[in-house]
């Protein structure tokens, strides 16, 4: 049997980029850009913000148009100062928490309070859903 953590590692490995990454390159809708943008985000060791700044300035397009593709392509590599990332910001996630209709200023204790009650009621509607679907493979039965 296989061990979980090796699951995990096993797919870990697919997935060599940072999630915010992944999250970014859905937005190409074209799929061979896509796989361009994966790949050399890769190679090139892309942070998030420079494969951002690639995405934006349409460097793909730009790669199939141009005569000299190599050069473009070892231009695209070199990040600029302003994809550089500051520690306080690699670490920064921002949690959006508006849901929870809590004001500007909340205490931990408002948080967690707010955050077991939205829990609590979501489980509550989850538990509905599963009756009324339970309920229907029984009468189906």
């Amino acid at each position: 049997m296989v061990s979980a953590e090796s699951s995990l590692s096993s797919i870990a490995r697919c997935f060599s980029l940072p999630w915010s990454a992944y999250v970014r390159l859905l937005s190409v809708k074209n799929e061979n850009a896509r796989r361009f943008y994966e790949t050399e985000a890769l190679r090139g060791g892309w942070s998030v913000r420079q494969l951002d700044r690639q995405i934006n300035s349409q460097f793909y397009e730009r790669i199939v148009l141009s005569r000299n593709k190599a050069a473009m392509l070892s231009k695209g590599q070199k990040a600029l100062a302003e994809d550089a990332v500051r520690p306080e910001e690699e670490i920064k996630d921002p949690y959006v928490l508006e849901f929870l209709g809590l004001k500007d200023e909340y205490s931990e204790t408002d948080l967690e309070e707010a955050l077991i009650r939205h829990l609590g009621a979501f489980l509550l509607v989850l538990g509905s859903i599963w009756a009324q679907a339970y309920r229907c493979r029984q009468r189906a039965s």
